[in-house]
């Protein structure tokens, strides 16, 4: 039996394919985690943001292009948009500097609209629990994905759209470096992000409207106000999510969007790696995407080592993955730890402090 070999140029193209699929899943995660984990939102519509940020990217950028510089002009872009999209890289390859203000405009944009559709999803949070509220969410997700496969205008249709290339200013040698670059600093700074508002005040109140929501309630929080802006804000990481999506495959079709990859599968890494727990959610995302990647690039190496089909491997290990961590992990692999308003030294003076009142 022939061992799987890999060559140091593969394992570095292998590497700048890993990086970018990593960093947009760990975006979808962490505001999964922040829904569910610290709130308690069972959101099963998450593709529903994540594909509105990959719309906006296939979208809007070319169209926007296209009209500022009279590419196009009287043919209709999705259909045309294979002859348009060259110009539109051609104009980005000459001004490095409307490429990058453009990128940035365009996941501002994407963000936005996460929100948005964060905003429309909170409307059942606010009125529905559990069981009913998965259900509608889950519902609501498949909306986006059914539109844009059947109106043109959005992504265009059945037949998707191209990206535009954001970085052909680049030497066609550093182009990957530089989108891998670019989408780990978005997941990194979202990393931060959901990190630091977890750690906060307004973090330790979401817990405790998870926790008890009537007690919540009855210490002056706004719930109802705390399920709307986490909503919002969760629906704006996921977009950006998806955008590094649309960014990493040069191409947007809405087909590509589902509800078992884009909510099924982070919510498996959400409660492997460990609800309310940023580090187990990481850890939960890089396990299974390196996983799914492994499997996805050397299926004809692997396929010798299984006794059925390889493409069957992926879902075999998802499943057992997530069996054997809840048999012998129930809270994930890295748990939820308590959060203290005060360090350990400030609790042990004041522990001192009231011992010696005492005596």
């Amino acid at each position: 039996m022939a061992k799987i070999a890999v060559t140091p140029d593969q394992l570095i193209v292998f590497t700048l394919d890993l990086i970018p699929w990593i960093a947009a899943f760990v975006a979808i995660t962490l505001s999964l985690n922040l829904e569910y984990g610290f709130l308690g939102i069972p959101n099963f519509g998450k593709v529903l943001a994540v594909t509105g940020g990959a719309f906006v990217v296939g979208s809007l950028p070319g169209q926007l292009i296209a009209w500022l510089f009279g590419l196009g002009s009287g043919l209709d872009y999705f259909d045309n948009h294979a002859q348009i999209i060259p110009g539109v890289n051609g104009v980005l390859a000459r001004d490095p500097l409307l490429a990058i203000v453009l990128l940035l405009f365009t996941l501002v944009v994407a963000a936005l609209v996460g929100g948005l559709l964060g905003f429309v999803s909170s409307y059942p949070a606010l009125r529905l629990r559990e069981e009913y509220l998965g259900m509608t969410l889950l519902a609501m997700g498949e909306v986006l994905i059914i539109v844009g496969n059947n109106f043109k205008p959005i992504v265009g249709g059945t037949l998707g759209v191209f990206v535009p290339s954001f970085f052909s200013w680049v030497p066609h040698g550093l182009r990957p470096y530089a989108i891998t670059g670019l989408i780990g600093a978005v997941a990194l700074a979202s990393l931060l992000f959901v990190y630091r508002v977890t750690r906060s005040p307004w973090g330790r109140v979401l817990r405790a409207v998870r926790d008890d929501e009537v007690l919540a309630a009855s210490l002056g929080k706004d719930v109802v106000n705390y399920r709307r802006n986490v909503l919002i804000i969760a629906g704006a990481i996921a977009a950006l999510g998806g955008a590094m999506l649309a960014l990493n495959s040069g191409a947007v079709n809405a087909r590509n969007f589902s509800r078992v990859n884009h909510t099924f599968i982070p919510w498996v890494m959400v409660i492997v790696g460990g609800a309310a727990n940023n580090l187990g959610v990481v850890i939960g995302t890089v396990f299974f995407v390196v996983m799914q990647r492994v499997v996805d690039v050397f299926k004809p190496d692997l396929q010798p080592y299984v006794p059925f089909d390889v493409v069957w491997l992926n879902p075999i290990l998802l499943s057992l993955s997530l069996i054997f961590v809840m048999m012998y992990w129930p809270n994930g692999i890295v748990r939820e730890r308590p959060t203290r308003t005060l360090t350990r030294e400030e609790l042990d003076a004041l522990i001192e402090k009231k011992r010696m009142q005492k005596s």
